[in-house]
């Protein structure tokens, strides 16, 4: 299935496993950090996360075709970066682009009888609802969802202050362990990578005194059970797999 609109990706790996739940998943993928040089789109990020980067170093984002080893290009990351600057320095001209993309991913939706799970931070921690509140009211019948380690606002979503239709999962680092306790006392829930071997133990065993479900079924986080759950995520890539930051867990 190939994707609808330039400006979402609906036919990555983790994006395709949503057709088996009914859904169209639409991620839109930006230069995460500073990483464009435009400013910083992931301003709670910790060194473990910056260096691993999901949106950077694995996917599309890190595969070299022989011709952009010839010129020392990476088109993914070339679109992404483009996202970024115009999202910084153009920002009605960016919307413009995202717009279209919602409404081209409404009409790919429709035509395969799927709903539409939007993910507007792919690789970023961008506070949409602040920047963007009437996307969420526009669109009041698309879902939306998003990872973030802004803990201020995962509170201020597990209070209910945020748009109905947008849900957070909270992310683990080596340097939050603390937060991920709070939100999931909150009624949050908490994304943590693991060790292959230790998720599989983690799913029997729990993490944290805390209940945990496989969330490499799909990406579809609204659709995890609620109430302080462990979403347990798989390593993806080569760095974060041989990762011994602690941003991985590798033992209960």
């Amino acid at each position: 299935m190939s994707s609808a609109s330039r400006f979402f990706s609906v036919d990555s790996t983790k994006a395709i496993k949503a057709n088996a739940y009914g859904y169209l998943n639409a991620i839109n993928y930006m230069a995460p950090a500073n990483t464009a040089g435009a400013g910083n789109l992931c301003p709670h990020a910790s060194p473990g996360c910056l260096a691993l980067c999901l949106g950077w170093y694995s996917g599309q984002s890190a595969m070299i075709s022989n011709a952009e080893l010839e010129t020392g290009t990476n088109a993914t990351r070339a679109s992404r970066a483009r996202k970024s600057v115009q999202f910084m320095h153009d920002r009605k001209a960016f919307f413009v682009e995202m717009i279209r993309g919602i409404e081209s991913a409404i009409r790919q939706a429709k035509r395969l009888g799927l709903k539409l799970c939007v993910r507007p931070n792919g690789a970023t921690d961008i506070v949409w609802e602040s920047v963007a509140p009437l996307m969420f009211a526009t669109y009041s019948d698309i879902q939306f969802v998003d990872y973030t380690k802004n803990y201020k606002r995962m509170l201020r979503f597990c209070e209910g202050k945020l748009p109905s239709n947008y849900h957070l999962t909270f992310s683990r680092s080596e340097t939050n362990e603390s937060q991920c306790l709070d939100v999931a006392r909150a009624g949050g829930n908490v994304a943590v990578v693991f060790a292959e071997e230790v998720k599989a133990q983690a799913l029997t065993q729990g993490y944290l005194g805390l209940p945990v479900v496989d969330g490499d079924l799909h990406d579809l986080r609204h659709l995890d059970p609620k109430g302080g759950f462990v979403i347990a995520l798989s390593p993806k890539g080569r760095k974060t797999k041989s990762d011994m930051s602690g941003f991985v867990v590798r033992s209960l």
